[in-house]
């Protein structure tokens, strides 16, 4: 059961909370008298489905999920039962900081709404790790600071693989709170997929001999798009078989976008979509492609890789923590420090290459076992 998400604001939280456990009271069995413990999530990112099937299973484990997208908010809030707070990205709180003082000064505000609000109401405290730092990373000292304090002060700490425990604490300098995995999920049956793929690539002008090389994902830095291009490039000059890129995704950051549409804005064989794309196209990108490359830098996670594999897509990814999960899950690896890796296993694909599927690493990846899982540690974290 997917229960609907509200977001409070300073004005409206005893009203929301209200009409939260009313809507929750009328969604489930009578027999389940406890009060519901109320899971804010902070910040909330409806668009970016992660949370919404993180959180699928709330409702029938006894859960309210309500957003918060200012921790200022969290001084208006009350409840009759258990809470937790849940954080997952704090960049967002430090977009306007001008330097590293100012964002220091909201660092020190945050750390100070969140231990006050602990401190009146004795809820739990968990922080979702979906990468070591901020992909931008504007403020390396604060950005530091808070995830020291985040280990030093938080109930526990949410991994999706169990080595990453290891890495956060060799780069924090701090030992981890208690820590549970609940793996990335897989976003099939979430995002519509019902068209061919003679109408994708038809939409998209591709023709169907072309062999296709998609990207689905943000446009950043770390995404390594210029170099997946160049080597799409290289591979053009060693192959008979005709090629065709596709690059879709929000333009989060106008340098690399500039960047690409500078280069290859005029390729007939590229394929440059740098905007939101509509939950009924990524159906389309990944139906018109043969074949996912995401040749990122080092990351801890990758939800477009799930994405990939919810669609039963092969992807190529070079060999990291992030590619380590996906095993099972049609991923093929390259070596990143190898300056032929990636055109290797591009041409290694073209000619058959697939990584393997296995029935079970899919079915523990599912968002209904992945949200099970996650409340089941959820319940030891508050003692349920």
């Amino acid at each position: 059961m997917t229960m609907p998400i509200p977001l409070i604001s300073q004005d409206d939280a005893p009203r929301v909370l209200a009409a939260a456990y009313g809507k929750y009271l009328g969604a489930v069995s009578a027999t389940q008298a406890n009060t519901p413990c109320l899971l804010l999530v902070m910040p909330p990112t409806w668009n970016n489905r992660y949370q919404a099937l993180l959180y699928e299973q709330a409702g029938l484990r006894q859960y309210i999920p309500v957003g918060i997208g200012d921790p200022g908010i969290l001084k208006h809030i009350s409840w009759p039962g258990p809470m937790v707070l849940h954080a997952h990205w704090f960049s967002g709180y430090f977009n306007n900081s001008r330097d590293e003082v100012e964002a220091s000064t909201r660092l020190d505000a945050l750390c100070e709404d969140i231990l006050s609000f602990r401190a009146r109401t004795g809820a739990k405290l968990l922080w979702t790790a979906h990468n070591i730092f901020p992909h931008e990373n504007r403020f390396p000292a604060v950005f530091l600071r808070l995830r020291q304090w985040v280990f030093e002060n938080f109930n526990a700490v949410h991994v999706m693989q169990q080595e990453h425990v290891s890495v956060l604490e060799s780069v924090f300098s701090r030992k981890a709170p208690a820590t549970f995995v609940a793996p990335h999920m897989l976003y099939s049956g979430s995002y519509p997929d019902g068209v061919s793929v003679e109408v994708a690539r038809h939409y998209y002008d591709i023709r169907p001999e072309e062999f296709v090389f998609g990207y689905f994902g943000s446009i950043q830095p770390y995404k390594n798009l210029e170099k997946f291009l160049s080597v799409f490039d290289q591979l053009q000059q060693q192959t008979q078989q005709p090629v065709t890129a596709i690059v879709g995704g929000v333009p989060s950051d106008a340098e690399t976008v500039l960047a690409l549409k500078q280069r290859w804005g005029m390729n007939p064989k590229v394929r440059l979509l740098m905007r939101n794309i509509p939950d009924h196209e990524i159906q389309y990108i990944h139906r018109a492609s043969n074949v996912m490359v995401l040749p990122y830098g080092e990351t801890l996670n990758s939800g477009a890789a799930y994405m990939a594999a919810g669609f039963r897509h092969p992807v190529i990814m070079p060999d990291g923590m992030a590619s380590r999960s996906l095993e099972g899950l049609g991923v093929v690896r390259f070596d990143s420090a190898d300056p032929d890796g990636l055109l290797t296993v591009m041409l290694e694909v073209m000619e058959g290459r697939r990584g393997h599927y296995d029935e079970d690493a899919l079915a523990q990846v599912r968002a209904d076992a992945v949200s099970s899982r996650f409340f089941d540690a959820l319940d030891a974290v508050i003692a349920r």
